[in-house]
């Protein structure tokens, strides 16, 4: 379920995490799991690494220092 939560918390075409205000709400929902189930930063960034695939380098680690600030990881 956090998956499915995670993944909509970045933007459809630009792949940014949260930058919309939808996303915003998803992201809030997927924290809430993800603290609620235990998940790992580990399980994060690879789940993070597979939705950002095909996107670049750096935008994935822009995008996973977002998601490390978001969770205060």
């Amino acid at each position: 379920m956090w998956k499915i939560h995670l993944k909509q918390a970045f933007g459809i075409v630009d792949k940014r995490f949260a930058g919309h205000p939808m996303d915003q709400k998803k992201a809030q929902e997927a924290r809430k799991i993800i603290k609620r189930d235990g998940v790992t930063w580990v399980e994060i960034e690879a789940e993070i690494t597979r939705i950002l695939q095909g996107t670049t380098a750096v935008h994935i680690q822009e995008q996973m220092a977002e998601v490390r600030k978001y969770f205060k990881l």
